[in-house]
């Protein structure tokens, strides 16, 4: 507990010292504070926190993580990788903050508003201020906590009601060598007008020799009948550790996709709040993760059907080699007044080294009495008959296991909307699979 103790006297430090160097608006003050005062009532999880139970976070306790003071520089193979998702409108962050030479927001339509909070703070449209640090929960989640006490830049995206979006738009958040044993804090708030229609993709990379806490937060809004696909590609290096929330307010008819790729870092963690909270709301929330090595990787959800006539679909697959370790927890919770709920929730994992290790977790909590929910997880390896009967087609054993590791996969990839999104996942999840080269060409 001392350890603890001292820990969050640090982060305490750290937040005085710079709130007496920096001048900002008050409303921005006030939730900067707010941040800093959940954090240290609550402070680091331990064990015998259930939500934290399997999550080590050793890595991060042992040292302190001063937030980055400014943007580094981006290396060349870091550069090629902001723009490998194809065309879009695209803002890029570094460390932290918005780097407008790497941006290409190309011609914004009229209807799309992207505001980085570093160039525009005094002209922020009021529902921005309104909306921004209202809907993650800092009183129980302390990386939520921190990121809203030491956040200095942030991208606001709203859609106007009406609008569908013929480019998505895409976030790329850079962390350079520079960053190294520093803390990264970025911010996305995206607000879906009412009937709105768009696709944003959030995109982490990193150097791979750096040693990064990168705590993300996003806020996403999803108006009446709006319908927003949110993509989250987590791929930074293999020394980070990455402990962010995205979370979700569905309302009336309203749908949100929400699909999160990982890949990356040392320690990975997302954790997706899902709040159904009007009649006929919709949300998806799909995962693929791979993990090699002695990577930790860890999905926990929460969604929250509050109202009635909603559904949700949950499917989280892993791919694990090595010793690497992976973690699905997922809650779905169906309030009293919340009748007529259709909601399934699925987990499996892959197992292609003898020594990882899958850990799952999927639970109901049912309040209401006319609802149809159902949940399950599997946890196996590749199907010897399978890969015998491709054994005797002529096809290598690595050929084999890669074809029937992206057949695995595949049920995840196919519903992405972004064909150059959807075909940047399969590479990298062929990157990480022998036999690859020849099993990509018979796929």
């Amino acid at each position: 507990m001392e350890a603890i103790a001292e820990q969050k006297s640090i982060y305490l430090q750290a937040y005085e010292a710079h709130s007496a160097q920096v001048e900002e608006s008050e409303w921005l003050r006030r939730l900067h504070r707010n941040g800093i005062e959940r954090f240290e009532a609550q402070g680091f999880p331990g064990r015998t926190v259930e939500a934290w139970r399997k999550t080590d976070l050793g890595l991060v306790l042992r040292e302190h993580f001063p937030p980055s003071s400014g943007p580094g520089s981006v290396a060349s193979n870091l550069v090629e990788k902001v723009g490998a998702l194809g065309q879009a409108h695209r803002f890029v962050f570094v460390d932290g903050w918005f780097d407008a030479d790497l941006s290409d927001p190309g011609d914004l339509p009229n209807g799309l508003t992207v505001v980085p909070l570093s160039v525009c703070e005094e002209r922020i449209p009021a529902i921005m201020r309104e909306t921004l640090g209202a809907y993650a929960d800092t009183a129980t989640h302390p990386f939520a906590a921190l990121n809203t006490a030491f956040f200095r830049d942030a991208v606001m995206v709203r859609v106007a009601r009406g609008v569908a979006l013929a480019q998505p738009i895409v976030v790329v958040h850079v962390l350079t060598s520079e960053a190294d044993r520093h803390a990264v804090y970025p911010r996305t708030l995206i607000v879906a007008e009412e009937a709105s229609q768009f696709s944003l993709v959030e995109h982490f990379v990193g150097a791979e020799e750096v040693f990064t806490l990168n705590c993300p937060v996003a806020e996403i809004v999803v108006q009446q009948g709006a319908n927003i696909d949110y993509y989250k590609v987590q791929e930074e290096g293999g020394g980070s550790a990455h402990l962010g929330v995205v979370h979700a307010e569905v309302a009336r008819d309203a749908t949100a996709h929400i699909h999160s790729f990982a890949c990356g870092g040392k320690l990975a963690r997302t954790d997706i709040y899902a709040n159904l909270i009007g009649p006929g709301a919709d949300a998806t929330l799909n995962g693929l993760y791979l993990t090699s090595g002695r990577q930790y990787c860890d999905h926990h959800t929460w969604v929250n059907h509050k109202a009635e006539h909603g559904t949700t679909r949950q499917l989280f697959k892993g791919v694990l080699q090595g010793r690497s370790e992976a973690v699905f927890d997922g809650l779905v919770k169906v309030f009293e007044q919340a009748q007529k709920i259709d909601a399934q929730q699925q987990n499996r994992n892959l197992l292609l080294g003898k020594l990882a290790l899958a850990h799952s977790n999927p639970r109901l909590e049912i309040h209401a009495d006319d609802v149809k929910c159902s949940h399950g997880s599997t946890v196996g390896q590749l199907d010897d008959e399978a890969l015998f009967y491709l054994n005797t087609r002529g096809i290598s054993l690595d050929e084999a296991q890669c074809m029937l590791t992206l057949a695995f996969a595949n049920e995840l990839l196919k519903p992405i909307r972004l064909d150059a999104l959807c075909q940047y996942e399969r590479r990298l999840l062929l990157q990480r699979l022998p036999g690859a080269e020849m099993a990509g060409e018979m796929s």
